[in-house]
């Protein structure tokens, strides 16, 4: 019974050995996978597809309706401006023509018509003045009756009422002319446009008709052919998705690639991003429109392009995996509590701000004073009100990393209002077009940078450093702030000895 009673107390004691122990094995087992800040490029890109154009297409029409008596063009014809495409028959249009000059004809003969009757009414009316001033020298020796006299009042009257006739006759002969001449004008044109001609310089790239065939243009006017101008500049219009299309601007530069080269990169740049967005299946897309060289015409209309659009890019910056940044330690992690985003923050708004404004000694001076004040008053307004510090490293991990998801939501009250303070201290010292400087910088920064977070390994545990992150891409973030230097190790995850990795 003595030795039943010993073996239960021994099972006990080891059960609670390992239940006591096994925390801190599974602590030691814990292996933390890092990888190294380093300077490198950053660039951040926008992916998409679209298909080539060529920058300018001409529908060619025809606004008469008739046979085509030829076609001259084919596929892939290049033609000048003003070359002959195609002809309509135009024997129904040439005899329009003479229908119209023979009635020009007939209207300026009786022009001429009432050019003589003109002539005769106003000799007419010259006699019949003559008449009258004979009548009235007779009347007034008594030698003509009054009836005779009054007469020859009527014939003047009349004659001079033929006269005014006679004018207007002529007037609507010669509208009658210039009738008629529009109308020879009207069918000599549409002579002329049986004659199918590129209105400018290019390729044929679409033909719908065939010598022999009619065409209708009562409705509407038909597509003959279409015309792609110089293939040596293309362009691609893409369809970019609204959550990205913030990031596109003009200017933007592009590469692209095509199936017919799958092996080569094509280059170009972001020409017109419109403002008018598209909705299919509730998913919203905006046209965005590059521009690229094509010397050679590789590039044929209607290829499918693989664009990526690069809306910003860094070059020899301090950058760290994404990994690390989105990396948060397990609660059985052992961690430190020491925290090394606030020394020195001082020397590096100086150093910064001096490089990117081009401080003078005298301004340095004077920022830095006002600077080392507004701190001291900072600091005098937030003490005796920060709660205890004090704890145990797993309440300093969860501390941590509720600042860095407080971080990551974006700048607390503090930071705005340590942010005003700068501002008001520089607008008393840059001059005009430093200021203007600050706030473009200001302005890129608000735009670009957010707060992160993420933990080097040492002896004592992990230890966490507070960042500012810039530009990112797929892989690495771009670091613009914090104590962080070049070659420091950051963890990117975490797994237990021998075991798969995890990121925490």
């Amino acid at each position: 019974m003595r030795i039943i009673l010993f073996l239960l107390l021994l099972a006990f004691a080891g059960a609670g050995s390992y239940a006591y122990l096994s925390p801190a094995a599974e602590r030691a087992a814990l292996v933390f996978d890092a990888a190294p800040a380093d300077k490198g490029s950053i660039e951040r890109s926008v992916s998409a597809t679209g298909s080539v154009q060529a920058l300018i297409t001409v529908d060619v029409s025809s606004q008469l309706s008739g046979q085509l008596a030829e076609v001259r063009v084919d596929f892939n014809s290049t033609v000048k401006t003003g070359d002959l495409l195609a002809k309509i028959d135009p024997q129904t249009f040439a005899s329009k023509v003479a229908s119209a000059e023979a009635n020009l004809a007939i209207a300026k003969s009786n022009v001429q018509v009432q050019e003589a009757t003109i002539a005769k009414s106003r000799a007419l009316a010259e006699q019949a003045e003559r008449d009258l001033a004979r009548q009235k020298s007779l009347a007034e020796r008594g030698n003509s009756p009054q009836a005779t006299l009054e007469n020859s009042e009527t014939t003047l009257a009349t004659a001079k009422a033929d006269v005014l006739v006679a004018d207007a006759n002529l007037a609507n002969a010669k509208a009658v002319v210039t009738q008629r001449a529009t109308e020879v004008f009207q069918a000599k044109l549409d002579l002329s446009r049986t004659e199918i001609k590129s209105p400018i310089d290019g390729v044929v790239i679409g033909r719908n008709i065939d010598p022999g065939g009619t065409v209708a243009a009562s409705l509407q006017a038909p597509i003959l052919f279409l015309i792609a101008q110089d293939l040596s500049e293309i362009q691609i219009e893409t369809q970019v998705d609204e959550a990205d299309i913030g990031a596109v601007e003009a200017g933007n530069a592009v590469t692209f690639t095509v199936d017919a080269y799958p092996d080569q990169t094509f280059t170009g740049k972001v020409s017109q991003v419109r403002i008018a967005g598209t909705a299919i299946n509730n998913v919203v897309t905006y046209t965005v429109v590059v521009l690229a060289e094509n010397p050679r015409q590789k590039l044929l209309p209607g290829m499918t392009a693989t664009v990526r659009i690069v809306t910003g890019a860094r070059m020899d910056v301090l950058r760290v995996p994404n990994d690390a940044i989105r990396f948060q330690p397990p609660e059985n992690a052992a961690t430190t509590t020491r925290d090394v985003r606030r020394p020195n923050r001082d020397d590096a708004i100086m150093a910064q701000l001096g490089e990117s404004l081009k401080l003078t000694p005298e301004q340095s001076e004077q920022f830095k004073a006002a600077l080392a004040a507004s701190r001291t008053g900072e600091q005098n307004s937030g003490s005796g009100q920060r709660p205890n510090q004090g704890g145990d490293s797993a309440n300093e991990a969860r501390r941590a990393r509720r600042r860095w998801a407080r971080g990551q939501r974006g700048p607390g009250a503090r930071g705005a209002q340590r942010q005003s303070r700068i501002a008001r201290i520089l607008e008393g010292i840059l001059t005009p077009e430093q200021l203007k400087a600050y706030q473009d910088l200001r302005a890129e920064r608000r735009e670009t940078m957010r707060p992160g977070l993420v933990w080097i390994e040492t002896p004592g545990g992990l230890e966490p450093r507070r960042i500012r992150i810039g530009l990112s891409d797929e892989s690495y973030s771009e670091v613009i702030g914090g104590k962080l230097e070049a070659g420091e190790k950051v963890v990117t995850r975490t797994r237990t000895g021998g075991g798969q990795g995890r990121r925490s």
